[in-house]
């Protein structure tokens, strides 16, 4: 059994975690969930878990703190009984949803849940994504910045689709690289580039202006020499038929247009309506494009649109019933993707 802390967005990880197969799903407290899994190594690869803890037996967490005489608890009484039996000498009393390089890298985080005791044995990578984001912060990413964790999320969601056979066993991973080629027709920043290169996925690039490519150029450069990915740019227009020869069979679109123009708490309701139908009038475009050519190339695509706090949203109506009538399936994930004092945040939309 596994016992996992999962990010904020809680129906967007849940969502995740369908690749490994979750069984005996159980849900602790509203980020704090238990579950089996028949593919435990897949877990690795999941960024809607912040941290995820192990069961052991006593007798093996004596042998761990034999060499780790630190440890991380929320629970002091706890603490103090493991104190007087294995002797150990610093503490440190831990909010369950924060990752601190100390514990990672020196000290031992444990719980007591259930009669069980439980082991820390992952914590969510953070610097990854920073590399990803042009070695940037998240404070300081534009809002219109597709956020890389977010964009790896959505690959995941969809992956449960390709990572089993019809016999319910998993493909090796290195045959996923084969069969999908990842495509962002809102490119603007290619941080889903960037993403999809790191993770061995070849990507196909296009925007309507692309004159900003230059200052990714060098970025580019650098994540084509760790591995041998392709990175295809051209410039498109969304509006017009896509040339067949930059798509090939078997594209997964992963884009967001940007969340533009700004929007604060002054701005007018009559405003936001204008922006709203201005975004329908794309996706539109952008969702009629992409169904000419999703049969023959069996395109499939997530993706997100803007939502706007606190605002009447008739835009993901609007684009679910024209979604449906140009393709077999759609849905969208309840869940919002929102950052501190934005006004504007993203749904997940699905097309199959």
């Amino acid at each position: 059994m596994f016992f996992a802390i999962i990010w904020k967005n809680k129906q967007i990880s849940l969502a995740e975690l369908e690749l490994i197969r979750p069984t005996k799903l159980k849900e602790i407290t509203n980020i704090l969930f238990t579950f089996d899994t028949d593919f435990p190594k897949l877990l690795n690869k999941l960024w809607g878990i912040i941290k995820r803890w192990e069961v052991i037996e006593h007798e093996q967490l004596a042998q761990e703190l034999e060499w780790k005489k630190i440890i991380w608890t929320k629970d002091k009484d706890f603490w103090i009984k493991l104190k007087r039996q294995f002797n150990i000498k610093r503490f440190k009393l831990v909010d369950r949803i924060k990752t601190d390089l100390d514990v990672k890298n020196k000290w031992i985080e444990v719980i007591k849940f259930q009669d069980k005791i439980w082991v820390v044995r992952w914590y969510q990578n953070i610097k990854l994504y920073e590399k990803i984001d042009f070695d940037k912060p998240s404070r300081s990413m534009k809002m219109w910045m597709m956020p890389a964790k977010l964009t790896h999320i959505m690959l995941n969601i969809w992956l449960q689709n390709y990572l089993f056979n019809e016999s319910n066993q998993l493909y090796k991973l290195d045959d996923l690289y084969k069969l999908l080629t990842i495509f962002d027709p809102f490119a603007w920043s290619g941080t889903s580039g960037f993403l999809a290169n790191y993770l061995w996925y070849d990507f196909i690039w296009s925007d309507i202006d692309i004159t900003h490519l230059g200052k990714n150029k060098i970025r580019r450069e650098m994540q084509s020499e760790k591995n041998n990915k392709s990175f295809e740019i051209f410039q498109h227009d969304i509006s017009e038929s896509l040339p067949k020869e930059k798509i090939n069979w078997n594209i997964l679109i992963v884009s967001e247009w940007r969340l533009w123009p700004m929007v604060t708490d002054k701005t007018p309701k009559n405003d936001i309506i204008k922006y709203q139908k201005k975004v329908l009038e794309l996706y539109k475009q952008f969702i009629s494009t992409i169904s000419e050519i999703k049969e023959k190339n069996n395109v499939k695509a997530i993706f997100t649109i803007p939502y706007y706090i606190n605002q009447n949203n008739f835009l993901e109506e609007e684009i679910s019933d024209f979604s449906q009538k140009k393709w077999r399936n759609f849905w969208s994930i309840k869940d919002i993707y929102s950052r501190e004092k934005q006004k504007v945040a993203r749904k997940i939309i699905i097309l199959k």
